[in-house]
């Protein structure tokens, strides 16, 4: 069920989605699984899909939605926080999902420590269509772990509205790092909290962006993080990417994924 439109909502969860309709039925089930009791936005925001998205959003999706070009998943997620009311904020992408009891979880946290600008927690990496799921804990926040690279999972991570009043929205003119650039410039002036458990699953397939196109990610994260003086890791880093790196993550995926696989049929 929608909020009722006099009530703020507790949260408001922008998903941005460009022909992702294989993956959106589960992203969008995990949200409406949470609904209740909490008031939940949830504001998809598609650029225009070509494949069942519009068809699946018209016949499952409870909340605003709307399909039409815009300038990329920084722009469609800004989009999507403008029109946001909830006092709770967060993004989570078409291909990944919200583990049962996040949201429930996440707003007690809030409730219980109003102080708390920022609560995340673990995540699940699901190895494409294997069924496999790994645990990445994030352990306890510092701003010099953050420093050191990001160690946090996007779709984890929910931030207090007054964040977003305070630090404005993502730089649109990064598509690959947003989210790392975010936490650096909110992240000496914000209070976080951990929860110490899963919040989300993020769905690693060869479809997604930050797999189609590492080199370019790794370098666009080296610009970005030289512009908050870090400079020596994110050189080596995408270095090693663009000489070695790409062809030794899509060999991991792949393996993985037929591990996986393998993992899940044996008796």
């Amino acid at each position: 069920m929608n909020p009722p439109a006099s009530k703020t909502p507790d949260f408001s969860i922008v998903t941005p989605s460009l022909n992702q309709g294989g993956f959106l039925p589960e992203c969008l089930q995990s949200v409406q699984s949470a609904a209740s009791p909490l008031a939940i936005e949830h504001l998809v925001i598609d650029g225009g899909s070509s494949d069942s998205t519009r068809e699946i959003l018209s016949s499952m999706h409870r909340g605003p939605w709307v399909s039409e070009r815009d300038n990329g998943q920084t722009h469609a997620i800004n989009k999507g926080l403008a029109q946001s009311k909830g006092q709770i904020l967060s993004y989570l992408c078409a291909d990944d999902f919200l583990e049962e009891g996040t949201l429930e979880a996440v707003h007690d946290a809030f409730v219980r420590n109003p102080s708390m600008d920022v609560v995340y927690g673990d995540g699940w990496f699901l190895e494409g269509d294997s069924g496999w799921k790994r645990l990445k804990t994030t352990g306890a926040f510092s701003y010099e772990r953050l420093q050191r690279g990001n160690f946090l999972i996007q779709p984890s991570v929910f931030f207090h509205r007054r964040v977003y009043e305070k630090f404005g929205p993502l730089n649109e003119k990064l598509q690959f790092c947003m989210d790392h650039e975010y936490w650096l410039r909110i992240g000496k002036e914000t209070r976080w909290m951990s929860l110490d458990i899963p919040l989300a699953t993020c769905r690693l397939h060869a479809g997604a962006k930050t797999s189609s196109q590492l080199v370019k990610a790794w370098d666009e994260a080296r610009v970005m993080q030289a512009g908050y003086g870090i400079i020596f890791r994110p050189t080596v880093d995408a270095l090693w990417m663009r000489l070695v790196g790409h062809h030794y993550y899509r060999m991991k995926r792949a393996a993985f994924q037929m591990l996986g696989k393998r993992i899940r049929t044996s008796p």
